[in-house]
């Protein structure tokens, strides 16, 4: 029986005052503040964390109030069962009151945000001897994890979650709980983005080019290596998305992000990560040394773009490029035909027009909703769009130039195609879906990453049946 459903059934008898509903300001959040306090501190100062972590450097003023604390507490996503409890409370008429045991700056934020708490109580109101005559009286305390053992001392009965047992050696009784949603699995499948591992099937380029000296054990590699590369591509955009909790919360579209929503518990996508890292590992080991290498190299760019390049101009496209180069590369490295130079240097060359677009895209949305700048990729301005626009085309010709040269310096004189003029047509096919793109982009009709556009567009998927079929005419 609920708190309210108790209260109904003694309409009509003369009740006392019920006591006040203390509140701990934590128990506010759909998030883990001392998680969302330690990934804010990594992303700014990861040396510091490891100090504070070996008890090397304390933070006497609580973290979460200053510089290494907590993100904007106004952008924190609070729980939806909490507050609901909690009207239901405010508006029989009950007394709130917040406070704030690691963070009381949080708890000020928090109860301005909300608007409902008579009063905010700091650490020192906290205390035992003061707690009672500051409230006038008994009350009931609401706690997220582990309550202090004198407030337990103090309070006439506790609220808790639904599947939460009471505090070890603690004789209050439970006066309500509250409903505790579960994550439906979906949302670890979009928390993984295993979409974006579409980006991954460029390993199977290398073996498709090889034509006919490719062999099963080639495929049979490679399919691995697309696993592989999938697992690292997952716990890179957990990790990307952990650091980002508060650049993403201020995004129209990226707050809803389960990590920034707070949908996903931070500590779970934490452990996530070196689960992923381990199977992603485990399957190297059963593919050549070189591909280790190169899926070692694809980890660790990974985690500079997302810890510091993302946020360099300029340099981030291109280690964007380099990213999907990586793909090539490592597919390269598992099959038995030889390394082509001119393959990688044409995937650098495509897929830096790429990441162009996709900045473009980015900085010409935000101008047409009359923004200026990307605060969160580098200081990005809209004055840049000819800029990036300029780079990207030229990068884009001279990729498929390239293209030619492979074809003509490598691919005809070890003369393994049958029909090789049917490569031929692969040329203007690129070209034309790269301006293609461009035009899109430059029109404000590239809303995405233009490898995910590309596979949900007919005329790009269009294209790359044409592409395949040229491939295989040839051989």
């Amino acid at each position: 029986m609920t708190w309210a459903a108790v209260r109904r059934a003694g309409e009509g008898v003369p009740q006392p005052a019920p006591p006040v509903l203390l509140v701990e300001a934590e128990a506010l959040l759909a998030t883990d503040p001392a998680a969302e306090a330690a990934l804010a501190l990594l992303r700014r100062d990861p040396f510091r964390l490891l100090r504070r972590a070996a008890g090397l450097d304390r933070d006497p003023d609580g973290v979460g109030d200053g510089a290494a604390g907590l993100p904007d507490p106004r952008l924190l996503p609070l729980d939806p069962e909490v507050l609901r409890f909690l009207e239901a409370e405010r508006v029989a008429g009950r007394r709130l009151v917040l406070f704030g045991r690691a963070w009381p700056g949080l708890a000020r934020a928090l109860a301005e945000r909300v608007g409902w708490f008579e009063g905010v109580l700091d650490p020192e109101e906290t205390r035992p001897e003061r707690l009672r005559g500051r409230l006038g009286g008994a009350f009931v305390l609401l706690a997220r994890d582990r309550p202090d053992p004198s407030l337990l001392r103090s309070a006439a009965g506790l609220v808790l979650r639904e599947d939460a047992l009471p505090p070890p050696g603690s004789d209050l009784s439970v006066v309500a709980r509250i409903a505790r949603s579960r994550p439906p699995f979906r949302l670890w499948l979009r928390a993984l983005r295993l979409h974006q591992w579409a980006k991954n099937l460029l390993v199977f380029v290398p073996v498709l080019l090889a034509g006919p000296l490719a062999t099963a054990a080639d495929y049979g590699r490679t399919l691995l290596a697309f696993l592989a590369l999938g697992l690292l591509a997952s716990a890179g955009y957990l990790v990307n998305d952990l650091l980002d909790l508060e650049a993403d919360r201020r995004h129209p579209e990226k707050r809803t992000r389960p990590f920034a929503a707070g949908t996903l518990p931070l500590r779970s996508g934490i452990v996530a990560v070196p689960v992923l890292l381990a199977a992603a590992a485990a399957l190297s080991l059963l593919l050549p040394r070189a591909f280790a290498i190169a899926a070692g190299g694809y980890l660790v760019l990974t985690l500079a773009y997302s810890l510091a390049l993302k946020r360099v101009a300029l340099l981030d496209v291109f280690v964007l490029g380099g990213l999907f180069s990586l793909r090539v590369l490592a597919g390269a490295e598992v099959i038995s035909t030889p390394l082509s130079y001119w393959l990688l240097t044409f995937s650098m060359f495509f897929f830096l027009s790429l990441a162009l677009v996709k900045r473009h895209a980015e900085l010409d949305q935000l101008a047409r909703r009359g923004g200026v700048a990307l605060d969160d990729r580098g200081g990005y301005a809209t004055v840049d769009l000819p800029l990036l626009m300029a780079l990207g085309l030229a990068t884009a010709v001279a990729a498929t130039l390239i293209f030619v040269v492979y074809l003509v310096a490598e691919q005809f004189p070890r003369a393994i195609y049958s029909r090789p003029g049917w490569l031929w047509f692969v040329f203007p096919i690129l070209l034309l879906w790269l301006v293609r793109v461009w035009r899109l982009a430059i029109h404000g009709r590239m809303s995405q990453d233009p490898v995910l556009f590309a596979l949900t567009d007919r005329p790009s998927l269009a294209m790359a049946a044409a592409v395949l079929a040229c491939l295989l005419a040839a051989w």
